[in-house]
């Protein structure tokens, strides 16, 4: 990636996680950034150069952005409403396929029984 495409796919990022220049240079000092907001904004313009450390300082607060940015708007999967009986058929198949498990493994756990050892019986 050109530095010219990576200065516009960081504003886009930016843009896009909808953050302000203060907040998004807010996360990046919180993950080390060393530069001020007017470097941020200046690198972001490609008006001003940024260190390739500091450049992935603000890829990774951008990234972190953007992450959070798409959770907002994931759709929760539905629940069984609460004290409901709901379907409980997948909760059953685990049980027994752990009871098997455990009945199993508690099987190989138990020495083997030895035979009592035969008397020779005298006639």
């Amino acid at each position: 990636m050109t530095s010219d495409e990576r200065h516009r796919r960081m504003d886009a990022a930016r843009v896009r996680a909808e953050l302000t220049m203060q907040e998004l240079w807010l996360r990046y000092v919180a993950l080390g950034g060393t530069g001020d907001a007017f470097d941020l904004d200046g690198y972001l313009q490609a008006l001003v150069p940024l260190e390739v450390f500091q450049q992935d300082v603000l890829a990774q607060a951008l990234n972190e952005a953007l992450e959070e940015s798409y959770l907002r708007y994931c759709i929760p999967l539905s629940t069984p409403p609460a004290g409901g009986t709901g379907d409980d058929r997948l909760r059953r198949l685990v049980d027994t396929l752990l009871e098997d498990q455990v009945a199993t493994f508690r099987d190989r756990l138990q020495p083997p029984t030895a035979d009592p050892p035969e008397a020779d019986a005298a006639p």
